[in-house]
């Protein structure tokens, strides 16, 4: 009977061990390492040499690190509104059955996130291409859209808004299904016009849902990586600096040697995203506790 309850007690930890010894073995194995390579400087070869704070003090006083920081932050902030509130639009639409032919919509509107974004980034490349782009053929001009500063980055941020939106659109429409009908449909016979609905009911319940999509989206942006480099490099090269993610810096610190400093950067970007977590979760706390 002992041997039975030991044999019952281990099987859930026999069906869980194969993932925790994954996450073990290629997630805090390789974490602790860079961990501790952050507070050395490593070459990739010979010994690690202990230099304490050093690593973070110079990527922290890098402005490439600033620099690419807020080519992040830009690209988050400038694609999360508007496809966050086109996504939602969408969905509500939908929901409400103002558009036909709805199987085929959704097909159609999440049909962009079946791409790979590297398969994206060089589709967008040949649309915005100057000379031979299918934008600067249909308006009859060329324009820089890949190599100017200041349009090339707002290039990234349609490929982004392009791409997530069919993503968030099926996550909306999930969360709008589980409002119940008959909340809707009270207030539509108290007089509630829908737009009133809209603001008054259908958001504060969807509220945990935005909340979450805001989150997920913004822990994906911050590694943005592949749409940038992909779309604005040029021969195998990396983004320019001026539109380059923050993944960039992690990437030529390793190229240049720094392991060290390109383990410190990875942290800081994690530090980051722990933070912003957290403040989101605190965030869900106090709106579902009022």
């Amino acid at each position: 009977m002992r041997l039975r309850r030991r044999a019952r007690a281990l099987q859930p930890w026999l069906f869980v061990a194969p993932f925790l010894l994954a996450f073990a073995g290629l997630f805090l194995g390789p974490a602790g390492y860079a961990f501790w390579l952050s507070f050395t400087r490593y070459r990739g070869f010979g010994v690690a040499r202990w230099v304490g704070l050093d690593n973070y003090r110079f990527v922290l006083g890098y402005d490439a690190f600033w620099e690419m920081l807020g080519n992040t932050l830009f690209y988050w902030v400038a694609h999360a509104v508007p496809m966050m509130a086109l996504a939602l639009l969408l969905a509500v639409l939908v929901q409400r059955q103002a558009i036909g032919w709805t199987r085929s919509f959704k097909t159609l509107v999440f049909l962009p996130q079946m791409l790979a974004s590297v398969a994206t980034a060089l589709l967008f490349q040949n649309i915005f291409g100057t000379h031979y782009g299918l934008v600067d053929r249909v308006l009859g001009f060329d324009t820089p859209w890949l190599t100017d500063p200041a349009l090339s980055r707002w290039t990234v941020v349609f490929v982004l808004i392009w791409r997530g939106t069919g993503y968030w659109f099926i996550v909306f429409l999930a969360g709008l299904t589980t409002i119940p009908p008959e909340v809707d449909e009270a207030a539509a016979i108290d007089g509630a016009t829908g737009w009133q609905r809209l603001v008054r009911i259908t958001l504060p319940l969807l509220r945990p849902t935005m909340l979450f999509a805001v989150l997920v989206d913004a822990i994906v942006t911050l590694r943005l990586f592949n749409e940038p480099n992909v779309l604005l490099g040029k021969a195998g090269t990396l983004a320019p600096a001026s539109a380059a993610p923050l993944l960039n810096l992690v990437v030529e610190q390793m190229h240049s040697g720094q392991f060290g400093a390109a383990a410190a950067t990875g942290w800081l970007l994690f530090v980051l995203i722990a933070a912003l977590t957290f403040a989101m979760f605190r965030v869900m706390r106090e709106r579902a506790a009022a």
